[in-house]
């Protein structure tokens, strides 16, 4: 039961809408809990049992975290009375040595459930490669029937929350149902957005009642994400599937076309869901926060990955870049190399120590396949590449008398950008490095006339009005997109536009998905790719 599907929009979120409003106010989170574990069941069964064991570990390890934390700063004894400053030192060490080693073992435990059941196949896999020169298809083959859902993003939520408890950022829940909640939420559980417990907690458990506005507000969102699948991804779906089969053939603008179809599909895709995602919340009076921010107004890599499955990145930044940049390690590399390398060597290595764990776990995160992980080393050369030459490009915008924030390097930099999105997306989507470098190595083959083009255009599955509807529906989109950059609120504002303008807009856009959408005979909607990460 995808987020896409009429299930979903006919009978499941009617149900929980209708059991929320008449459930008290105290108990409706709850009601939210109990609809989520139904929407888990549906898709995953029995191993729902692996979700619940780590949520589990992450409430108890919580607990003890937060307690040990707390006994490091008692000022007296099981006796009540008074410490000494030699005591107190003596007692603050050993409990937060013993908050230490359980945040160590908690986080452990829930990393290795999600590495045991997600990379001992590819693992496995791999070291038979290595030693025999192919692969066992035999080895384990059951590893990936006993993967549930969304393991990949609560697994990451159950961390940062573990984290965050043992920095001091937040207290521990007491209530196991609220941690459950905050790990099994329906609308988060296939696609994101990753959630960190100081987003939520004080409004997920809260039982707002469903109001008017409410429902607009998750209403308007949904439809815009509606919008991008039916009218765009799910019809590029097709061609999608016909351009990535293994012994698929194509040279020149056809591979630069795949480049850009590729990219266009995945974003309408993995956002169009989160549309809906964050519009389903909103029903509910939960804001979620936003995964996609504009991503193709982007001047450079690094800021399309502060544009671009936000929560991901703002994730790594906190618990991988920021604890790495600050370790012992690095500052005495700092010191070292300040010393005997000079500012700028010093800067590389520095950079590079401490983006390379945030890009291998990028790469190995989104799946046990070696394109994702060269994926995130592509992303760490091309971000090493903009660190280094910053300078460089600095001196040469001087000397050619141009505003580095000018219109001129400004879409320089853009268009420079997608360049390396595009490439970027078709990595990410090729079923293994062979074919990526196929298609690498096709793309500047002949031929190059348009009147081919057409034709293998045809040839994937596409006719004219196929052609048309999605890039007029593209061209939309991006419109909205850099409308929103400029007015962050526009979506929003929506609901209290006039009433005649506001329900043309309705009305434009319902039968637009009614007789534009890609349904029925013919077209086969695009599955939600991060579902399976």
């Amino acid at each position: 039961m995808a987020y896409n599907t009429n299930t979903y929009f006919v009978f499941f979120m009617p149900a929980v809408m209708i059991f929320y409003q008449l459930t008290p106010k105290k108990y409706r989170y709850i009601t939210l809990l109990l609809a989520s574990m139904v929407f888990f069941l549906l898709i995953s069964k029995y191993l729902i049992a692996w979700t619940i064991l780590t949520t589990a570990i992450t409430y108890f390890g919580g607990i003890l975290i937060d307690k040990y934390l707390k006994l490091s700063k008692s000022k007296v004894n099981d006796k009540g009375e008074a410490l000494s400053s030699d005591e107190k030192k003596v007692l603050k060490k050993k409990f937060k040595k013993k908050a230490k080693n359980v945040t160590t073992i908690a986080v452990l435990l829930v990393f290795f459930i999600l590495a045991g059941l997600k990379y001992t196949q590819f693992t496995i896999d791999t070291i038979y490669y290595i030693i025999n020169g192919k692969t066992n298809a035999s080895i384990l083959p059951f590893a990936k029937i006993l993967l549930p859902i969304g393991i990949s993003f609560y697994t990451l939520q159950a961390i940062g929350y573990l984290l965050d408890i043992y920095w001091k950022r937040i207290e521990a829940e007491h209530n196991f149902l609220h941690v459950a909640l905050f790990m099994f939420f329906f609308p988060t559980l296939m696609e994101g957005p990753i959630l960190r417990w100081e987003d939520i907690k004080d409004q997920m458990f809260l039982g707002e009642a469903i109001t008017g506005e409410s429902f607009i507000q998750g209403a308007v969102r949904i439809v815009f994400g509606l919008f991008k699948r039916m009218i765009i991804s799910d019809r590029l779906n097709m061609m999608i599937i016909f351009l990535y089969k293994d012994k698929a053939s194509f040279q020149g603008l056809m591979i630069v076309t795949i480049a850009v179809v590729t990219t266009i599909q995945l974003y309408m895709e993995f956002s169009g869901t989160i549309d809906i995602v964050i519009g389903s919340a909103r029903i509910f009076n939960i804001v979620l926060p936003e995964n996609f921010r504009q991503p193709f107004m982007s001047r450079s890599a690094a800021e399309f990955w502060r544009r671009w499955h936000i929560t991901l990145g703002v994730w790594l930044k906190n618990y991988v870049f920021y604890p790495a940049s600050t370790s012992k390690m690095m500052k005495q590399w700092g010191k070292f190399g300040r010393k005997h390398c000079g500012k700028y060597i010093t800067m590389m290595v520095t950079s590079f120590i401490a983006l390379f764990p945030v890009w291998l776990i990028n790469g190995l995160w989104h799946g046990p396949k070696w394109p994702y992980i060269i994926y995130g080393m592509y992303y760490l050369v091309i971000l090493m590449l903009e660190i280094g030459l910053e300078p460089v490009a600095l001196k040469v915008y001087e000397k050619l008398h141009l505003d580095k924030d000018g219109i001129i390097v400004r879409h320089f930099q853009m268009y420079r950008t997608w360049l390396i999105i595009f490439l970027g997306e078709m990595l990410f989507r090729a079923n293994t490095l062979e074919q990526f470098c196929r298609f690498m190595k096709n793309m500047f083959e002949k031929p190059w006339d348009g009147g081919f083009f057409a034709g293998r255009i045809i040839e994937v599955g596409l006719d004219a009005g196929d052609v048309i509807v999605a890039t007029i529906g593209t061209i939309i989109i991006f419109i909205i997109d850099w409308k929103l950059e400029k007015d962050p609120d526009l979506l929003t504002r929506i609901p209290s536009l006039p009433i005649v303008k506001r329900w043309s807009l309705y009305y434009l856009v319902i039968f637009t998905l009614i007789i534009f959408g890609a349904y029925g005979a013919g077209y086969q909607p695009a599955d939600l790719i991060y579902a399976g990460f």
